[in-house]
């Protein structure tokens, strides 16, 4: 491979010992992955020229750390850089949740969203009903988000039924910073070469994400960074080597 320019499909998966992949699954579209190995050296100089010239070096560490940018905000991806827990909800009907006492003007934030077939009613003996657009409005139904119109007269908490629609959870810091086994499926797309490379690093620890566009102006990405850990199994076999290796596959 002479000039070259990399692209391809990423995936990641359960890192097991000596190197060798779990269950893996594609991240979809990976806009950077980039790694950086580093040396760290201590210097000596000599102290019989008057120069002190640099008469030696010691290697003190070695590491190789990482860059990932993902483009697609899916659950697992997230999940990476937010160290969460995925949770899936299913569709379902909530019954009585209690609102906050609340007044005219005030919103209303439901437990779950996507809401549909929602009744209010008070916490009188005999509850009073709420009527839409009289004592509340919905605000949005996917958000689960209401205005309240008119409850100065009714007997507070008030409780809400509805449906929820399916959704996923994901929770954040709610688990140990991920490491995951990455394979590179790749290619060389300069001049149509068409060459194909595997990439494989064997133990990629995660750090959580710098920082991560709720809102913003153009197109989101989660830019993941971490550290290759040293694979002690691997680096048994000259094969492998401790961090990983890199594969040009002869043409077939």
């Amino acid at each position: 491979m002479k000039d070259f320019s990399l692209q391809g499909k990423v995936y990641l998966g359960a890192s097991l010992a000596g190197g060798k992949p779990g269950a893996m699954h594609w991240v979809n579209d990976a806009g950077v992955l980039q790694i950086s190995p580093s040396v760290s050296q201590e210097t000596r100089q000599e102290s019989h020229s008057g120069n002190r010239l640099t008469s030696a070096t010691l290697n003190t560490s070695t590491e190789v750390s990482f860059t990932l940018t993902l483009y697609h905000g899916t659950a697992k991806n997230l999940a990476l850089g937010l160290y969460g827990s995925v949770r899936d909800i299913v569709a379902g009907t909530v019954t009585d949740e209690e609102i906050p006492t609340v007044g005219d003007g005030d919103m209303v934030v439901l437990d779950r969203g996507g809401i549909s077939a929602l009744t209010i009613e008070d916490s009188d003996g005999a509850p009073t009903t709420l009527v839409e657009d009289t004592h509340y409005r919905i605000v949005s139904a996917d958000g689960g988000v209401l205005e309240m119109l008119d409850v100065a007269a009714l007997t507070q908490p008030l409780l809400a039924d509805y449906e929820n629609g399916a959704a996923t959870d994901l929770t954040m810091f709610t688990q140990q910073a991920p490491i995951r086994y990455l394979m590179l499926d790749g290619m060389n797309t300069v001049d149509g070469s068409g060459e194909k490379v595997r990439v494989r690093l064997y133990k990629l620890k995660f750090n959580p994400v710098s920082q991560l566009d709720l809102i913003n102006s153009s197109f989101g990405e989660i830019s993941l960074t971490g550290t290759c850990l040293f694979e002690s199994g691997a680096a048994m076999d000259e094969a492998l080597g401790g961090f990983g290796r890199i594969e040009l596959l002869e043409a077939s």
